[in-house]
């Protein structure tokens, strides 16, 4: 592959994450070359620079000025996501914009305007949409194997834990709503094949001594019968699965380590015999119903491939990224799937006006 066919790109925001987008974009199949970091705490960007032999900046404008660098990866504080987006894309750069993407309400209306504005040059990093046992479990419901899916249940439970960092303070731009929420309603939303017609919620301020949520509670619908909750909590002693789904032929799970995915279905070839409910109490013995016997297939699946998740999530978005910039391939994260996991959280954070949340 030819040299011009590489991909330049910065790092905005030198945290655990910009630090990740550097490593696993610069190690990824596709041919990306990091160029340029930037932190406002200039130490950080010269150790960095060091590490990639790349240039250091800590001015945001002179690092989206860098005639070299074609495409830029913010991971800045929370509430600077679009702000920082709109000076990188004014100055012609391509954006791969961190979650959350909108904190604020003039956020959201912000990209709004940027997507009329820059249609092609916004994309948004909802990496978790590439976890392996998410596109795993997507691939088993979509073949029918535990029959049409009634409920999906999602939930991320942390350590049972006090967190004291920025990310449980609102005026930073924290709770859990915009930490783990993001990830796990874009999930959701996947699941339920459409925009939410009905959004319920609750959300608890429980352990953190910072005032923002660290235990979240979100129900999504749609049109059709499928319901999906969403959980994320740092106050849960005794962690359930990540993933549990059920369906009408069998169900699914898998835990929070993300490493196999349980399941147990009816046999393919079972088919139900025609029955009618009855209005008369049931003879003694004969209980209330007769299903005591089906043929029942229980099996533990790895997760495929067995890497990682952390790792995978950030290498298969930098291929997909790739091959929307240069070979014409959609990404998978659309915009409007992305602002619909803002306008959710919107709905939520309005659900729940005893939080100070950010303007």
């Amino acid at each position: 592959m030819s040299q011009s066919s590489s991909i330049n790109f910065g790092v905005c925001g030198i945290g655990r994450m910009g630090r990740a987008h550097a490593k696993y974009f610069s190690e990824s199949a596709s041919p990306y070359r990091l160029v340029a970091v930037c932190d406002r705490e200039a130490a950080r960007s010269r150790e960095l620079a060091e590490d990639y032999n790349c240039k250091a900046y800590d001015d945001i404008n002179q690092f989206c000025d860098d005639p070299d660098m074609e495409l830029v990866i913010i991971s800045t504080p929370s509430l600077l996501h679009a702000k920082n987006a709109q000076l990188a894309l004014d100055k012609g750069k391509t954006v791969l914009l961190e979650k959350p993407i909108a904190v604020t309400t003039n956020d959201y209306l912000l990209l709004q305007k940027l997507l009329q504005k820059y249609p092609e040059r916004l994309f948004f990093g909802h990496n978790h949409r590439f976890e392996p046992a998410f596109e795993n479990a997507r691939e088993i419901v979509a073949s029918g194997l535990i029959g049409k899916p009634v409920l999906v249940k999602l939930c991320k439970h942390h350590d049972f834990m006090r967190r004291n960092d920025w990310q449980m303070r609102l005026d930073c731009g924290g709770g859990q709503l915009s930490v783990w929420g993001p990830h796990l309603i874009d999930q959701g939303l996947q699941w339920l094949g459409e925009p939410a017609k009905q959004v319920h919620s609750q959300l608890q301020r429980v352990l953190t001594p910072g005032d923002g949520d660290d235990h979240v509670k979100i129900s999504l619908s749609g049109t059709g019968p499928l319901l999906v909750e969403i959980e994320i909590s740092n106050c849960v002693a005794i962690p359930g699965p990540y993933c549990t789904i059920y369906g009408d032929r069998g169900a699914l799970l898998y835990q929070q380590n993300q490493k196999n995915i349980e399941l147990k279905y009816l046999s393919p070839e079972f088919v139900w015999d025609d029955i009618e409910a009855s209005s008369e109490a049931p003879k003694p013995g004969e209980g209330m119903h007769r299903d005591h016997n089906l043929p029942w297939i229980s099996e533990i699946r790895p997760v495929q491939p067995e890497i990682s998740m952390w790792a995978q999530v950030e290498i298969a978005m930098a291929i997909h990224l790739y091959n929307a910039l240069r070979n014409n391939i959609p990404f998978p994260v659309s915009s409007s799937d992305a602002m619909e996991v803002v306008r959710v959280s919107e709905l939520v954070k309005a659900q729940n006006p005893q939080f100070n949340w950010a303007k």
